[in-house]
């Protein structure tokens, strides 16, 4: 079936059960970023892949939401579709509950899958829909009905992420989340992130490609933690340490049934945000609900010292690998056999020979020439480009290790660029310094950060539709909340011990990308009489390429820190490398 006849079934499973409009999001019953392929519904009906994007059917039309990283994306990939592009934040452009208000009658009834949807958007759509009196179908599932060879659940083993990387025990993160709820007078809390049970419970699982990841949720008691799973992915190792934890394991269908028999009246935590609208109805008529992100969340995010000193280690065998990989290409690219996809593989064979290699951490950006414009672009043997000695290369990429997690972008020079080129990598690249330099008051906001990555660019009237930041876990998820940095307001200061990346860029369609991206870590600057100071150090341990910069429009500051940058990466990849790979570090991080 094409995207026009899922959706032609779409419709008729609607008028069947009198629904009006029906919503696909991008979700899983754990509030994912990236999904088991079982959960990717809006990705099966409407042929788009990225990662972000909420599909919304009526019986007379159809359309698409998503953000700046995927218009050209979504553009390519929903031609000869009836679906239409709705982008998201641009003028003119109605948001969903907007286009709902304007599409359908009152008393209309808007369907969703209840375990795909989070109580957060279920209770807005009911606030922003009240004058029209909209009714809620949350257990049709449409797409169940006609996906018919849909994948199955996965069905990976769980593993040990061993406390010599964790830096503190299960055991003892679970105590914190226990004086959390004695603090919030809670007598349960229910964790359905999947990022958050895996820092939580010190494992890691591989039922989302390139996130360490499995299918599960936690509820804690006063006394004990239930860990719901599928039992397969335990061994007796697994069994026996989570005995040790206090943890009790239970088959994972079964949290649905444990909730609704949950004691009446009593007070459990819970985030909205994450959790699905069919387990929060359950949870709500039984139940006093205080709504906050869930504990682990906010000590997720900062760093313990054992932890900072493995990304450390990881981001430096990181730019090792990185540092063959741009050998390679300088040596390799001007035979003419070499294509994005080939690139790729490389330097995953590159970061695979370190001892802690799991995986990657996401599906690795390499994009040569217009190619790069596509923010998430993913290279496939049918159109792939192969690589010429001219013009810029982008490959966004990381990997996956039990030290950490990384993500780096780097364009490359492959050889002669037009002015144009040079000028717009060397404004990406002043873009990124200007974040890297920054000095901050304890409790600023990434937010209050992201003009200094984009001043450059707005001084020439230039600007990338995307934040400039996320946080990174550590082998976990290379997205991680709840900091970040963009002109989307975020609400959380940053903190010693936040990762974060700085990766500004320019994308200009059918000429060419350009990002460059370093991951950053909050320490300590000063305190003085007005109060603490951060700033950053700065993690990436790789080369930037100087071959495109136009010096002249570089400040004296900003030589400092390039010469700096690269004294730093010198003396920490040459005790790692052969006699050939010292001298090629040698000429990339000669001072200019």
């Amino acid at each position: 079936m094409n995207t026009n006849d899922k959706i032609r079934l779409i419709r008729e499973e609607m008028m069947q059960s009198k629904i009006d409009a029906y919503i696909i999001p991008s979700n899983d019953p754990h509030n994912s970023e990236y999904l088991p392929d079982y959960y990717k519904t809006r990705q099966w009906v409407s042929g788009f892949t990225g990662s972000a994007g909420t599909l919304v059917i009526t019986q007379e039309e159809s359309g698409l939401w998503t953000d700046g990283r995927y218009f050209l994306q979504a553009e390519d990939e929903l031609k000869g579709s009836e679906i239409e592009l709705y982008k998201m934040r641009m003028p003119n452009v109605p948001t969903i509950h907007e286009w709902l208000n304007l599409k359908l009658p009152s008393g209309s009834t808007i369907g969703f899958n209840g375990f795909q949807y989070s109580a957060h958007d279920a209770e807005m759509i009911k606030s922003e829909l009240k004058d029209k009196k909209i009714k809620l179908d949350f257990r049709t599932n449409i797409v169940d009905k006609i996906w018919l060879n849909r994948p199955y659940l996965p069905t990976e083993k769980v593993f040990i992420h061993d406390e010599v990387y964790a830096g503190e025990s299960a055991k003892r993160k679970i105590e914190h989340i226990r004086a959390n709820m004695v603090k919030n007078e809670c007598d349960y809390h229910l964790i359905n992130k999947l990022d958050d049970i895996a820092w939580l419970l010190n494992l890691r699982g591989s039922d989302i490609k390139n996130n360490p990841y499995f299918l599960s949720y936690v509820l804690i008691d006063k006394e004990i933690t239930y860990l719901y799973i599928d039992i397969l992915k335990l061994n007796d190792k697994i069994i026996n340490y989570l005995h040790e934890n206090d943890i009790k394991v239970k088959i994972y269908e079964d949290v649905l049934y444990d909730l609704q028999d949950l004691e009446e009246g009593k007070r459990i935590v819970l985030d909205k945000k994450a959790i699905p609208y069919q387990l929060y109805h359950d949870i709500d008529r039984r139940c006093q609900i205080l709504d906050q992100p869930n504990h682990s969340t906010t000590l997720k995010a900062i760093k313990n010292e054992i932890e900072c000193s493995h990304l450390r280690d990881c981001h430096i065998q990181d730019g090792v690998a990185m540092l063959r990989f741009m050998k390679w290409l300088d040596e390799t690219v001007p035979t003419g056999n070499i294509t994005e996809t080939i690139a790729d593989e490389e330097l995953t064979q590159y970061r695979s020979e370190i001892s802690t290699f799991f995986s990657r951490s996401f599906d690795t950006i390499a994009g040569y020439k217009d190619h790069a414009a596509l923010m998430h672009y993913k290279a496939k043997p049918e159109t792939e480009y192969t690589l010429k000695p001219e013009s810029l290369f982008l490959v966004d990429s990381g990997g996956q290790y039990l030290n950490g997690t990384t993500d780096i972008t780097r364009t490359f020079a492959l050889g002669p660029l037009s002015d144009e080129e040079k000028r717009d990598y060397t404004l990406v690249l002043k873009s990124m310094i200007q974040l890297s330099k920054a000095i901050f008051l304890e409790g600023t906001t990434g937010t209050n950060l992201d003009i200094l990555a984009r001043k450059p660019m707005w001084d020439n009237g230039l600007d990338y539709k995307c934040g400039t930041g996320h946080g990174v876990g550590f082998f976990m998820g290379v997205h991680e909340g709840p900091q970040g940095i963009s002109m989307v307001y975020n609400t959380i200061p940053l903190e010693s011990g936040m990762i974060l990346t700085n990766e500004p860029g320019i994308y200009k369609s059918d000429r060419h990308g350009i990002r460059i991206e370093n991951t950053l870590l909050t320490v300590p600057f000063k305190t003085t009489e007005f109060g603490k100071f951060y700033h950053f150090e700065t993690l990436t341990m790789t080369p930037i390429d100087m071959r495109p910069v136009v010096k002249a429009l570089l400040t004296d500051e900003e030589i400092e820190w390039i010469n700096q940058y690269h004294q730093t990466v010198h003396d920490a990849l040459r005790p790692h490398l052969s006699k050939e790979d010292a001298a090629y570090l040698e000429k990339v991080t000669q001072a200019i």
